[in-house]
């Protein structure tokens, strides 16, 4: 990654590997030959599996990262982003996370175990982004997307056995407040009452809600199923 030059594409052959990659090179393609065996391990003391700090048209595609203690994939004030064919286990904060950054796209992803959220996007308006085919479990949020929206599609998800499922929110500790204008359709939203996830004190609060909107406006919902909250 540090020697490309944008628009290069960069390769990952099988194996394990203990680093933390940070990228500021613009328009690079990060992907890994085989999803489930090219596997970033943080070792629970790196911070972020991949982070890009705002670089414009980075992707990450087919690979796994675990044991990060803040994040798995991470975007930071970046413009043109993709997640495409991404698992995360067990990490700190987020699985795959998006921070004042738009035009981004997370699709085909596998979140597990992220103690506060697997996907978030949060201060950004209009965020043009899109997360699609997405399952999120066993974390304490399954989405959560603090002061963010405009065109910020949730669509043709799979939202189960976290503590909570979906929470569009807004907090005036961040940028870009209220959340609002994110459309919800198409959603598979279950059993989000999960005991033993990891959780911040927000999911633990929250715990039993499949869509909660804490303070958002202009928000479309509809189409979901939503089962088994209790």
């Amino acid at each position: 990654v540090d020697a490309a030059v944008p628009g290069e594409l960069v390769m990952i052959e099988p194996g394990v590997y203990h680093e933390a990659v940070d990228v500021t090179t613009d328009e690079l393609t990060i992907r890994g030959t085989d999803r489930d065996g090219v596997v970033l391990d943080g070792d629970f003391e790196l911070d972020n599996g991949i982070r890009v700090l705002g670089a414009r048209g980075v992707a990450v595609e087919n690979l796994t990262a675990m044991n990060y203690t803040n994040n798995g994939l991470f975007w930071v004030s970046s413009q043109g982003y993709r997640a495409s064919y991404i698992t995360t286990y067990r990490t700190g904060d987020y699985g795959i996370y998006a921070f004042d950054s738009v035009g981004g796209q997370i699709e085909y992803a596998h979140t597990i175990g992220s103690r506060d959220a697997g996907v978030y996007i949060g201060q950004c308006f209009p965020c043009d982004a899109v997360i699609t085919d997405v399952i999120s479990s066993h974390n304490g949020l399954g989405y959560s997307g603090t002061n963010s929206g405009g065109n910020l599609l949730i669509v043709d998800s799979v939202w189960h056995n976290n503590r909570v499922g979906i929470v569009p929110n807004s907090g005036s500790y961040e940028l870009c407040y209220p959340e609002r204008e994110t459309t919800i359709v198409g959603n598979l939203v279950y059993d989000n009452n999960q005991p033993d996830t990891p959780a911040i004190d927000v999911a633990l609060l929250a715990q039993g809600n499949g869509i909660l909107i804490a303070g958002g406006i202009r928000n479309v919902v509809e189409r979901n199923r939503v089962d088994d909250h209790f």
